[in-house]
């Protein structure tokens, strides 16, 4: 089972968790990489830190931020510079990061290994507006892409980010308590899952993940799965139809709360399928 939703610890994660979280200094990194990185090498799985610079620069940066006794020794880590995986500058190429992980996935599963974890400070990647769309977008296919191979990631945003953090951390399936309202995370079966409240507070912030969201070649339809859904009101409603409006396949709805569902029935929605409004009294 995947971790879905808040939690409080970068502990006990699985082959398939995709978790974001935020540090200050890096003193505050080296806990929780240590105990990411010891959980999945007690799981057999390659571990591969990611970071800027040469490999001596990463694995002397590594002694300083984990904690070599946890981690067996350094050197049972993989070190990957960040451009080898993101590229040299620029917005990413979504995509192509995509099939760089599945590469990587691929050499530790034929080495022997369960799977495939990784961790990286990434936020000065998105340190520039127009970075932005590209790497959240990049976010969303790692988090489907984890939900069914066995990729484990935890992505390191710093607070110097400010509020811009928390449009990537929506697309993550775990998240720090607190640090968003609602979650857009991936489903084993392939649904596109929402969790949380969506009301007036978080619109723009909504309008903007959806707008992240792009089916891709396997896709001939998107399911959203709303079982985790707590609230959702009229205006999110209204920007889930107009993103069923646009997409390139047929978006369909389904576990929609009934509460979701009366709503939803009153705004006469036109493009979501498997909505079934008229089961209702």
């Amino acid at each position: 089972m995947r971790m879905i939703g808040p939690v409080v610890s970068s502990g006990g994660f699985g082959l398939q968790d995709h978790l974001c979280w935020i540090h200050g200094e890096p003193s505050e990194y080296c806990p929780r990489l240590t105990e990411f990185f010891s959980d999945g090498l007690q799981r057999g799985l390659r571990v591969a830190y990611l970071g800027s610079g040469s490999a001596g620069e990463l694995r002397e940066y590594l002694g300083r931020v984990a904690d070599a006794g946890a981690l067996r020794t350094r050197e049972s880590i993989q070190v990957i510079p960040v451009e080898d995986i993101y590229g040299a500058g620029g917005p990413v190429d979504p995509a192509e990061v995509i099939k760089k992980y599945a590469a990587a996935t691929q050499r530790a599963l034929s080495d022997g290994y369960r799977g495939l974890r990784v961790s990286a400070d990434v936020t000065d990647l998105v340190r520039a507006p127009e970075q932005q769309d590209a790497f959240a977008r990049c976010e969303f296919l790692l988090e489907r892409y984890s939900s069914r191979h066995p990729l484990s990631a935890m992505c390191e945003y710093r607070l110097d980010l400010g509020d811009a953090v928390k449009q990537f951390a929506c697309l993550h399936a775990a998240v720090p308590a607190g640090l968003t309202p609602f979650q857009v995370f991936a489903c084993d079966d392939g649904a596109i899952g929402l969790l949380g409240d969506f009301d007036v507070a978080c619109q723009a912030a909504f309008e903007r993940a959806m707008q992240r969201i792009h089916p891709t070649s396997d896709d001939t339809c998107l399911v959203f799965d709303m079982s985790a859904v707590r609230y959702m009101d009229h205006r999110a409603l209204l920007i889930l139809d107009a993103f069923a409006q646009n997409c390139q396949v047929p978006v369909a709805v389904r576990s929609m709360p009934r509460i979701v569902r009366r709503v939803a029935r009153v705004l006469g929605l036109q493009h979501l399928g498997g909505v079934q409004l008229g089961d209702l009294p």
